[in-house]
């Protein structure tokens, strides 16, 4: 899923998604004698009714000028209204011009657009992608641009992209400049979005693993040790005496890695906070510098540790650093490999075992209510009054709530930031407050109620304005129900923003530049594309993906060749033994220059003479043929361990070090044209190197030219102090992907 906010301002140095988010999407709050009253808020607004969206204040830019609304995703139009033109001195007869708080009369901008998101989030255990689907629906526009001025307009074509403009935000009883945003689904991608329709999470086992991101969580059950300094790579059951062992309730500890994200410097750290049933925050983060760039250093000195025959595989160890379980295919043998972490318990801090038994994990994909996630769906009586118990105990205070509080003292609390925090991880399920059917019915309580009973005059005036500003919901072309789950779009943007899952239509706007029948092969290899990317967490940024996408898609013709191409001789003379006249012959034929082998202003005989050494010493390097006997090397190398993958490893040596990873064997007959022959093979050795090379330390510097060299230098060249070959092509097709992957309006 690709999503963005609705206004896009310039990113700030250093700024982490979170903040960058909550800059762009700025709250706003209508002034009633002086006081802030929450009339734009979620999921309740004045009053305790119910509020399906967020009001927010489009931002103006460096300049003064007002931002336009922009879709957060690619979607499709499925239902557009122009706005009524506003008059100067419009009537106070005309239902717009309506204020619920008294005299004078304001006016409200009835312009509206509704888009249909369809992404992909994951994959299941079958390989096949987790789809989803919801609506965005931006309310009080002043204008309609674009696909969606065009849409209203009767075009056909309701395709809609992200960051594409599709309207000003208008006025809100007389105030101007202002967007109301709603994310809403059904049941059905509700389950598909968070893993189930009701209730809390079950932490009594795992989360989910088809969809996995942002914060790994493990529940540290009563009983849990904690040790004052680090145990061994392999020791599971020290001997020393805990400093700590967990009594009588459980706690849930958070890893984060940065994954490429917020100041430079801190890009590649990993963060451990701890939490309390309640999910406060015990203390402050744990921080470990740079821990995701030595992911693969790290995985593999745990390995190390243990005796020869029975070494677990470095990528099984990986992905329990990475996701506190192995998600892939290579199993963790034995399966009890300590994952010991530096943590904070209640009273102090000391080293636990994320992988003992009886441990849970899960990740941000789950959820979970100790980060304040709720489903709210106990208010059935289909009006427009909130009159959930559950959403009651939120506002209240934790302390001391009864579920006694009168409406008065909600709505003061409603004011409190600790409140609105609480309520903004609340997923609401109510009727819309935009179908013109059922709206008279929604705000019939409002006569005859004994605090807010209004005159069949003023209710008549009320039911003039609400039905000016909806609309037939069944009409719309929605395809959801009137009664509907609504999150806080803020929050939705800022956690779903985390994923960075491609999908199918994500691959093929990324890759835009790129030859058709290439998008068409990017798009057939999207699930163990995006399996690779969230291990090696190039899925951490959209900065990460855009560089390791153009470099995969120039190296292989956009993932055409996932093998090197050549004959034996090509194999042998390239990558085992070459005679001075065959140097000679491939330097007359111009072979040697197209293979940018040869110096500047070299001479034939020169080049002849220099070649053998050249490839002799490279042979050793890579472990290959009769040079390397004492390692293994054998006849045929050069063809035997040709470059393989889509960030291709060529030699025997590699061909050790990636079995050794995986724990399989890549290097007997036929088994090394596995490595490209199997699709997840060949993304995953991508990652391996990626990993090993520490790409993502060099990506995560920035979007310049030179920097794209010096990823192309690590990943053609082997060294980022090294231009690579092609290097303008490298930098065109960065720039094209980073152009549709990154926030820049």
């Amino acid at each position: 899923m690709l999503i963005s906010p609705p206004f896009l301002l310039p990113r700030n140095a250093n700024e982490n998604d979170a903040d960058f988010v909550a800059r762009c999407m700025p709250d706003t709050s209508v002034m009633v004698q002086g006081t802030p009253v929450p009339e734009g808020s979620f999921p309740v607004s004045f009053k305790l009714g119910w509020h399906g969206g967020r009001h927010l204040e489009a931002p103006v830019d460096a300049n003064g000028a007002v931002l336009n609304v922009r879709a957060i995703a690619d979607g499709e139009i499925v239902y557009a209204r122009r706005p009524t033109p506003r008059n100067a001195n419009p009537s106070p007869a005309e239902p717009r011009n309506y204020n619920p708080y008294g005299d004078p009369p304001a006016w409200t901008d009835d312009g509206c657009v509704i888009i249909r998101h369809a992404t992909e989030i994951g994959a299941d255990a079958q390989n096949q992608p987790v789809q989803v689907s919801f609506m965005s629906i931006y309310m009080h526009l002043s204008e309609l641009r674009g696909a969606a001025h065009q849409v209203a307009g009767g075009a056909q074509d309701r395709a809609v992209y992200r960051k594409d403009e599709i309207g000003v935000a208008g006025m809100v009883y007389g105030t101007d400049r202002q967007l109301h945003l709603e994310i809403i689904c059904d049941d059905a991608n509700l389950e598909a979005l968070i893993g189930r329709r009701t209730g809390a999470l079950n932490d009594s086992s795992d989360g989910r693993t088809d969809v996995l991101f942002g914060e790994m969580y493990f529940r540290l059950p009563a009983g849990t040790r904690f040790f004052a300094r680090r145990p061994g790579f392999s020791e599971t059951t020290p001997t020393a005496a805990p400093a700590h062992t967990l009594q009588n309730v459980p706690i849930y500890v958070g890893l984060r890695y940065a994954g490429g994200d917020g100041a430079q410097g801190q890009r590649g750290d990993a963060w451990l906070t701890s939490y309390s049933e309640e999910g406060i925050a015990l203390g402050d983060p744990i921080n470990e510098a740079d821990a995701e760039y030595d992911l693969y250093q790290a995985a593999n000195d745990i390995s190390d540790a243990y005796p020869a025959n029975a070494r677990p595989a470095p990528s099984a160890v990986y992905e329990l650093l990475r996701f506190g379980r192995v998600i892939g295919p290579d199993a963790l043998v034995p399966a009890d490999v300590p994952h010991w972490r530096e943590v904070r318990y209640p009273g102090g801090q000391g080293w636990v075992n994320l992988n003992a038994a009886g441990v849970r994990k899960f990740s941000d994909a789950d959820f979970p209510q100790w980060r304040a996630w709720q489903l709210i769906d106990d208010d059935i009586d289909g009006d427009s009054r909130c009159e959930s118990a559950a959403l009651s105990k939120l506002i209240e205070d934790p302390a001391g709530g009864d579920g006694r509080l009168a409406r008065a003292e909600l709505e003061r609390r409603l004011q409190l930031p600790a409140v609105r925090m609480r309520l903004e991880r609340a997923i609401c399920k109510f009727p819309s407050e935009w179908d013109r059917a059922s709206a008279r019915a929604r705000w019939g309580w409002l006569v005859g109620d004994a605090e807010f009973g209004l005159e069949a005059g003023d209710f008549a005036e009320l039911m003039a304005h609400v039905e000016a500003l909806t609309f037939p919901w069944a009409g719309a072309g929605t395809g959801v129900g009137v009664t509907h789950w609504h999150w806080d779009p803020l929050q939705f943007v800022a956690n779903w923003r985390c994923c960075l899952w491609l999908g199918a239509l994500d691959f093929e706007r990324a890759l835009g530049s790129a030859p058709k029948a290439g998008r068409v092969r990017a798009v057939a290899l999207r699930i163990p594309l995006g399996q690779a990317m969230r291990k090696y967490l190039v899925a951490g940024s959209a900065t990460r993906i855009s560089h390791c996408l153009g470099q995969i898609g120039h190296e292989t013709a956009w993932w055409l060749y996932r093998e090197e191409l050549g004959n034996m001789r090509y194999f042998r003379t390239m990558y085992e033994s070459i005679t001075p006249g065959e140097a000679a012959a491939d330097y007359r034929s111009g072979l040697a220059q197209r293979l940018h082998l040869v110096r500047q202003g070299e001479s034939e005989m020169a080049y002849s003479t220099r070649r053998p050494g050249v490839v002799a010493a490279k042979a050793v390097s890579l472990g290959n043929g009769a040079a390397s006997a004492r390692s293994g090397g054998m006849l045929d190398d050069g063809s035997r361990f040709r470059g393989r993958g889509f960030l291709q490893i060529t030699g025997r040596k590699n061909y050790v070090s990636y079995s050794r990873y995986r724990g399989r064997d890549f290097t007997t007959d036929p088994n090394p044209s596995m490595i490209s022959a199997d699709d997840f093979n060949a993304c995953d050795v991508s990652g391996f190197y990626w990993a090993r090379e520490k790409v993502n330390s060099e990506a995560d510097v920035g979007t310049a030219a030179a920097q794209v060299s010096r990823v192309g230098g690590l990943v053609n060249r082997g060294n980022a102090n090294r231009v690579p070959l092609h290097s303008q092509e490298r930098l065109n097709a960065f720039q094209s992907i980073w152009r549709r992957m990154n926030d820049i309006g």
